[in-house]
């Protein structure tokens, strides 16, 4: 029997461009759709732990075939930027911090790289990811108040929350980082920019109730409710469904 789930899609999409870029030390895939003119409203993707930019290809190619361009980069010891030590049981786990917060350093590059050289629109630039992406893709969204939208996939909005009920670890080390750019903690910042939330109910990982307390926590500084929105997606555990992508392009 075939075991699909960490298969890359490889099929070529007439529709979409996709190109190997880098930008220092920073790995990423670009995908545009073809024949486009002008300034592009773009979307960056932080995939998951223990995935890669290569496994994002038919996600980051089903967003980009209705006219977005979307960039996928690599997290710390991922894809190009991997290492042997992600064969150490537990390894992400206990670096989790560590990565995310190093993608949310990296941002800063990416995002002017994107602007100045791919012709991103600097007006309409989303954020956006699943699991580990998900949370780090929060990070980035606080940090840059220009940045229009953030999406999650099985994510989570609520990090000292996360560490309390020990679904994230506890770390002194970024712990000032951890409180800079909680988007639970940063009202300010995201209030009354459009955030999408796509969860499932059954998700063991990251348990759904933390993204639904940030909600509501939230709810009470949006003037514009449409603007913020979770949506619950039943019988689904901690995975991306074909419903969540569909609802995310929408």
């Amino acid at each position: 029997m075939l075991r699909m789930e960490w298969s890359i899609f490889k099929q070529e999409n007439a529709f979409v461009m996709i190109t190997e870029e880098k930008v220092g030390d920073a790995p990423y895939l670009s995908f545009r759709p073809k024949e486009y003119t002008g300034a592009l409203p773009t979307v960056i993707y932080y995939h998951g732990s223990h995935s890669s930019k290569e496994f994002i290809r038919f996600q980051a190619m089903s967003i980009a075939s209705f006219g977005y361009q979307v960039i996928v980069p690599d997290a710390l010891y991922h894809g190009e930027r991997g290492s042997t030590k992600l064969d150490v049981p537990k390894f992400v786990e206990k670096h989790v911090w560590e990565i995310m917060l190093k993608s949310i350093e990296k941002s800063d590059v990416i995002i002017k790289n994107v602007i100045e050289k791919h012709g991103a629109d600097p007006t309409r630039i989303g954020v956006m990811g699943d699991s580990m992406g998900a949370i780090t893709a929060g990070g980035v969204f606080v940090k840059h108040e220009n940045i229009k939208c953030l999406s999650g996939f099985n994510g989570a909005f609520a990090w000292q929350d996360c560490i309390k009920m020990n679904i994230l670890p506890l770390s002194e080390l970024y712990k000032d980082e951890i409180e800079l750019y909680d988007p639970m903690t940063n009202e300010e910042k995201i209030k009354e920019r459009a955030i999408s939330i796509f969860h499932g109910v059954e998700d063991t990982s990251i348990p759904i109730e933390i993204q639904r307390k940030f909600v509501d926590r939230m709810k009470s500084i949006y003037t514009n409710q449409e603007k913020l929105q979770l949506i619950e997606f039943s019988n689904v555990n901690h995975r991306v469904t074909i419903s969540m992508v569909e609802n995310l392009i929408t």
